[in-house]
């Protein structure tokens, strides 16, 4: 298995990528029950390329199975799914600084309705080449240069002017959702009913629910980082108020108990290794 769970991008980048994640692993073998990876709601925004084997998205709540095209654009997602990986599984993961997407692609966030959307959709043709050559390379570094290149001239082909906004989403992410969204309204010069509208229209969720999100995903990365740390040191260090507030998100936005998710990451093919 190859792992690597943060590449920083060209300095040209670093205004837009927080990080590259590359995870290759060979299935061949693996039975279908090993296949499967749970994947909470994370409140980011990121561009997804799977240049071998592809892989099936499966919503946790209803079962519902959708195939995943080889390269996706992901803006916002309120519910579980979980992934089934393929024979030769291979993802390439641009994370891209909160908010950004709305710049990039020019459209509301909301509008992707918490699904993947193909990325040829929402892109010029230059993508559908990308993925073919990715499809024919073995060499990592070689992968992420390609990609950083599509970014940047697609970056140089649209008008981005961030706006204190923007920068109030970032800071609500970098703080772990443990913010006053109040003084952050006031600090992005914005009412409370604007601050909300734009919020949304640049992540798909609202600033509240943006931030519980933000604060569940930390304690889950947490958890996954540190395992033998009990869940009330936890949830104390994420910022919930007590145990039964943690238990709560979880239960909303992994569908299980937090001791039952850790379980699923764990027996999952790239287990703890995987950090979003």
């Amino acid at each position: 298995m190859v792992f690597l769970p943060s590449i920083r991008p060209r300095h040209e980048l670093d205004p837009y990528v927080k990080n590259f994640l590359l995870s290759h692993v060979n299935l061949r073998d693996a039975r279908a029950d090993q296949r499967l990876r749970p994947v909470p709601p994370d409140a980011n925004q990121s561009l997804f390329f799977y240049p071998r084997s592809h892989v099936n998205v499966i919503v946790n709540s209803t079962g519902e199975r959708r195939k995943s095209a080889s390269s996706i654009f992901v803006g916002n997602q309120n519910s579980r799914i979980n992934i089934e990986f393929g024979d030769d599984h291979l993802i390439i993961q641009v994370c891209f600084k909160s908010g950004f997407l709305y710049h990039l692609l020019g459209m509301p966030i909301q509008e992707f309705n918490h699904k993947e959307i193909n990325a040829e959709f929402l892109s010029s043709p230059e993508i559908k080449i990308l993925n073919e050559q990715l499809a024919e390379l073995s060499d990592y570094r070689q992968m992420i240069a390609l990609i950083e290149n599509y970014l940047l001239h697609r970056i140089a082909s649209v008008k981005i002017k961030t706006r204190p906004i923007d920068k109030a989403i970032t800071y609500l992410k970098d703080n772990r959702g443990q913010v006053s969204l109040d003084w952050l309204a006031n600090e992005a010069c914005l009412s409370a009913r604007q601050f909300e509208r734009t919020f949304y229209d640049r992540t798909g969720m609202s600033p509240k629910f943006f931030a519980r999100v933000t604060r569940f995903d930390n304690a889950f990365k947490l958890k996954t980082a540190q395992p033998s740390m009990n869940w009330l040191a936890v949830a104390e260090a994420s910022g919930y108020f007590d145990f039964s507030h943690l238990m709560r998100d979880f239960k909303q936005f992994a569908e299980v108990t937090p001791s039952l998710l850790m379980a699923q990451e764990m027996a999952s093919p790239d287990g703890t290794f995987f950090i979003r």
